[in-house]
């Protein structure tokens, strides 16, 4: 238990970026390289440039970069049970010794060129630092700003997905309940095994996880066709055609459930002969897809008529298409056609394996 007044910060909110990888390592020296390009300016003006001048001080603050990069990446793993203002302060302190050490050194340096004394001015020092510490306390800034925007934006994406979540289980809770009441009055011992199976897919449904793994959600997916298999009889054929793994893709919940639950209420349960649906999941290259295609009752060559069946359709595609975007932002695609008195549903997607 940790204490009220403490807040320690996460490895997923410190917001310093990971000097200790490349990326944030090519981002520090890129904004060194602008530094020196700024203080060169300064100093001598665009008209009377010295290049010269700009390699000396390029080289100084690259080296102060580096050092202070080294400096950060050591220190990252014992700063995460502190809190973000502690952080900062320490990360800040940490660049500004890596610039006094910066300036001791080329002082020491320039003093030994130039007479064989190793000495140094503590003023000369004093300014190295003074100036490092206005960039740095800005850079900081910027970071820990960066941070709280990608905070705003993944809790604005969580609540969108909870909301979204929120208006699919009711909705398949309530139709499951109606397949019950009706097989209570027709068949009791379908009646029992449909309740074993509800209470699967009452426990899946409402399981509090923002994701699930693939093989999670086809089993679901199977528990229901088999309680409207218990209500439809032979009106209702299914099958499935998995040719890849699934145990290790995640999804968000209920992805493919009311895909399934619609090709049954718009599409096989108003067709008089009943009707079929037929799913097949594979992978091409990144890319998973997963095909579910249903039967549509005749006739369908009628526009009005089809736009009706449809219509049941398109609401669950346009919950299951923002939930997609939302949790794999943007690596994910959701596509519908209608040909031949059938409705077929493609999801395309970039897996999170794990």
């Amino acid at each position: 238990m940790s204490d009220s007044g403490k807040n320690p910060t996460q490895i997923g909110d410190y917001f310093i970026p990971d000097l200790c990888r490349g990326q944030g390592l090519l981002g520090l020296s890129a904004i060194a390289a602008l530094s020196a390009v700024l203080i060169a300016l300064l100093h001598s003006g665009i008209g009377d440039f010295d290049f010269l001048w700009l390699g000396k001080i390029g080289l100084f603050v690259c080296w102060i970069a580096l050092i202070s990069a080294l400096f950060l990446c050591r220190a990252r793993p014992y700063l995460t049970n502190l809190s973000p203002p502690q952080v900062a302060l320490i990360n800040y302190l940490l660049v500004l010794l890596a610039a006094a050490l910066c300036a001791v050194a080329a002082e020491y340096w320039n003093s030994y060129s130039a007479s064989g004394i190793w000495q140094a001015d503590p003023i000369s020092i004093l300014n190295t630092v003074l100036i490092t510490a206005i960039p740095a306390g800005v850079i900081l800034r910027l970071y820990y700003l960066q941070q709280r925007l990608y905070q705003q934006q993944s809790a604005s994406l969580e609540a969108r997905l909870a909301a979204l979540q929120a208006t699919i289980r009711p909705h398949f809770l309530f139709n499951s309940m109606n397949s019950l009441a009706t097989l209570i009055r027709i068949d009791a011992d379908k009646a029992e095994r449909i309740v074993e199976n509800l209470c699967d897919l009452f426990r899946y449904a409402l399981k509090d996880s923002k994701s699930v793994t693939l093989q999670e959600e086809v089993d679901a997916c199977e528990r229901y066709l088999e309680i409207e298999k218990l209500r439809l009889d032979e009106r209702l054929e299914y099958s499935w055609d998995i040719k890849t793994a699934l145990s290790d893709i995640r999804v968000p919940p209920l992805i493919l459930q009311p895909l399934i639950e619609n090709a049954v209420f718009h599409g096989v349960q108003p067709a008089i002969q009943g009707g079929s649906i037929y799913i097949v999941i594979y992978r091409c290259g990144d890319w998973l897809t997963i095909d579910l295609v249903n039967s549509l009752p005749e006739p369908t060559n009628n526009h009005a008529a089809l736009s009706e069946i449809t219509s049941g359709h398109q609401l669950a595609l346009d919950n299951l298409r923002c939930r997609l975007d939302a949790f794999f932002s943007g690596g994910a695609e959701l596509q519908e056609t209608v040909f031949k008195n059938h409705y077929h549903t493609r999801i395309l997607l970039k897996p999170l394996e794990g």
